[in-house]
């Protein structure tokens, strides 16, 4: 026991190597004290790229060997909640037994909140569809993936997207810079606008964009909530007073979104998936909504190439987005591309 508390303690203050802060895997771990070994390796962050946020347990004896290290609950702790309101990719089950009642709560919660379940081969139910197998610190789990982030088709369209992001804004660079210029001469204000917006799983980053509204839009947001055409917590004006006359035309080619290709470099967003929204927005989201943020959220979607779309119901835009992440294929996303392109050649905007 002294060896593993000790290991436990050193390894919480590493540091982690090789992987952004941002894409490492963050995991919730149900774990019994027969398997201490196992959530002893699960916490070497540098090692395996991977962060243990929550432990559920109801023994005394891994509270008394991990004490501060990840906040501790009872294995009868609203998951749901924890999952609201945190940042976790994966339930990791370590445990010798659960009940059926459990593990099939895991299940549908897992798949509401498209949130992988990993549990040992012991702990195989008919209630929980295990859809394949996986190492995850040198231990083999039955998994149950709810989202298609690790399908071979969606990493590839994710490492394809980054070099076609970098190439883009390579070849476009003399372009861009003019686009600079006539949003410095035209408006006052800086060039670019950066807004925190939500990612992955309830990641926060930073957005960009050209700037195409005059530089206090924020601060008059309020006086024209009257005017807010969306039933839901997003805000969207069709003739929104606040855009300058070369923000306007930028809106209608799209043009405003290009620097969003170096969010996509970074790994913080994908060409093609869910738009992602403000915290506020998110706060207001019903539960069944927010699967949509079980992949990188992108530049369009397929609400963005609805006609009229911000005459869509909230409920049916974020319905296509839960709809796009439970169907995706590269079939899909290679339509919604299309679509992007007609509706800047027809100059609707993204």
């Amino acid at each position: 026991m002294p060896g593993i508390k000790s290991l436990s303690h050193s390894v919480s203050k590493g540091s982690l190597k090789g992987k952004s802060a941002y894409n490492i895997e963050k995991l919730m771990v149900v774990v019994d004290e027969e398997h201490l070994d196992m959530l002893d390796e699960l916490m070497l962050k540098d090692k395996w790229g991977i962060q243990v946020v929550y432990i559920l347990t109801d023994s005394p004896t891994v509270r008394e060997i991990f004490p501060g290290h990840s906040r501790i609950y009872p294995t009868k702790a609203n998951i749901r909640s924890l999952l609201r309101f945190d940042i976790i990719d994966e339930i990791v089950c370590c445990t010798s037994s659960l009940s059926e009642d459990y593990l099939h709560e895991l299940t549908e919660i897992c798949s509401q909140y498209g949130v992988s379940l990993l549990i040992q081969q012991n702990l195989s139910s008919p209630r929980v569809p295990v859809s394949g197998y996986r190492f995850i610190a040198d231990f083999y789990f039955q998994v149950l993936e709810t989202n298609p982030r690790r399908r071979f088709g969606f990493v590839l369209k994710s490492m394809a997207e980054m070099t076609f992001a970098f190439f883009v804004l390579f070849m476009l660079s003399p372009f861009l810079i003019m686009v600079a210029l006539v949003i410095k001469q035209t408006s006052s204000g800086p060039v670019l606008f950066k807004q925190q917006r939500v990612g992955l799983r309830g990641r926060k980053f930073y957005i960009y964009k050209f700037r195409t509204m005059v530089v206090d839009a924020e601060k008059q947001k309020a006086s024209l909530a009257a005017y807010n055409e969306s039933d839901g917590p997003a805000f969207k004006i069709a003739n929104d007073p606040r855009i300058t006359p070369f923000g306007k035309f930028l809106r209608k080619t799209g043009l405003d979104e290009v620097p969003q290709l170096y969010n996509v470099m970074k790994g913080e967003m994908s060409l093609i998936g869910p738009r992602p929204m403000l915290p506020d927005e998110v706060k207001e989201q019903k539960e069944w909504q927010l699967k949509r943020m079980c992949i990188k959220p992108g530049i369009t979607c397929t609400w963005q190439i609805q006609r009229d779309r911000n005459k869509v119901p909230f409920d049916q835009w974020m319905q296509l987005d839960r709809d796009y992440v439970e169907n995706w294929s590269l079939g899909e996303d290679m339509k919604i591309f299309m679509g992007t392109v007609r509706s800047v050649f027809a100059a609707r905007g993204l």
